[in-house]
């Protein structure tokens, strides 16, 4: 990421680890059977150990990363050249997205934590390092910049300020953005092992349960999101994973769907799956159709809440709101 920010950065939302599954007979074991019952514990723990330190990172970058992806497309997208900054002419300028002291307390609280916890994770614990050090820069800079723009100050010193913070804020944006795609990369890496650790596990234990059919979801869901990323994906195997998405949902609606406690709040992950679904469909659509976009539709693909049908953006939407039910449950 150069001086200058694309609009078109959207942050994607991670699912949370699950907690560790099944829970082990209190029932003394026979001795023969005694090693291996002591190996099942220390797995346990480390499974739990493991899923402890990836939520707590999953939990900072949560809280924060989506946003002030966002508000850098909002604050940028008024000026004529983001590069050189306010002109001194426009009409509605919209500040920096805001962070103040307490918006970091969060990752504040967790990523030195994890970092010291184990197991050592030397790429993901470098990463959170750095990804917190890049929102300590950008917090005083991003907030006193939300202050002057809230307070409309440009209107009393013509934009000087204005000017002067641009140049530092840019590069601290930058810096955040750069920081941010190697933390959300490392962090999906090892999640994503974990969670298919967890899924083998779950069924092994429980059989399909409600919990495992969510995890196998939002699983499916990742892989179609990830495919469909740019226009250029391949049409065969986007159809492939949607098919292999309705499967599993299908599946867990006839299964898991009536049961209680928690139906309403599963029907919620389900509205949530269906959205992403049809969404899904439409992607495939537009990009196997090679539909063009309209102007109007051009000037919205970079938009956080108006992308049009069939593209990337929508589509990251309905993921977001499905990570967001998915972490309800």
């Amino acid at each position: 990421m150069k001086h200058v920010l694309s609009t078109a950065v959207l942050a994607v939302s991670i699912t949370l680890a699950l907690a560790a599954c099944g829970n082990k007979s209190a029932e003394p074991a026979k001795d023969a059977a005694a090693p291996a019952s002591k190996a099942d514990a220390h797995a346990e723990e480390a499974e739990q150990a493991l899923t402890g330190k990836l939520n707590s990172y999953i939990d900072c970058y949560n809280d924060v990363d989506s946003g002030i992806h966002q508000g850098i497309g909002y604050y940028t997208s008024w000026m004529t050249d983001p590069k050189a900054g306010p002109t001194g002419r426009e009409e509605r300028p919209i500040g920096p997205p805001d962070l103040d002291a307490d918006d970091l307390k969060t990752c504040d609280a967790a990523i030195p934590t994890a970092i010291a916890a184990a197991p050592a994770l030397p790429e993901l614990d470098k990463a959170a390092k750095a990804y917190l050090d890049s929102l300590h820069t950008l917090q005083p800079l991003t907030h006193a910049a939300y202050d002057y723009y809230k307070r409309e100050d440009f209107e009393d010193d013509g934009y000087a300020r204005g000017k002067a913070m641009h140049a530092p804020l840019m590069d601290a944006l930058a810096a955040f953005v750069q920081a941010s795609g190697v933390f959300s990369t490392a962090l999906e890496a090892e999640n994503d092992r974990a969670q298919q650790a967890q899924l083998q596990a779950l069924e092994k234990q429980e059989g399909r349960t409600r919990t495992y059919y969510r995890l196998a979801i939002m699983m499916e869901a990742k892989s179609l999101m990830d495919l469909m990323a740019e226009d250029d994906f391949d049409v065969v195997q986007g159809r492939a994973r949607l098919d292999a998405f309705n499967t599993i949902a299908d599946e867990a609606h006839a299964k898991v769907a009536d049961q209680e406690p928690g139906k309403m709040d599963w029907n919620s992950f389900e509205t949530a799956a269906e959205n992403f679904r049809r969404e899904g469909k439409e992607r495939i659509k537009r990009v196997a159709e090679k539909t063009p976009y309209t102007d109007f539709e051009q000037r919205m693909l970079d938009s956080p809440s108006h992308a049009p049908q069939g593209s990337a953006g929508r589509l990251l939407n309905e993921y977001n709101s499905l990570v967001f039910q998915s972490n309800r449950q």
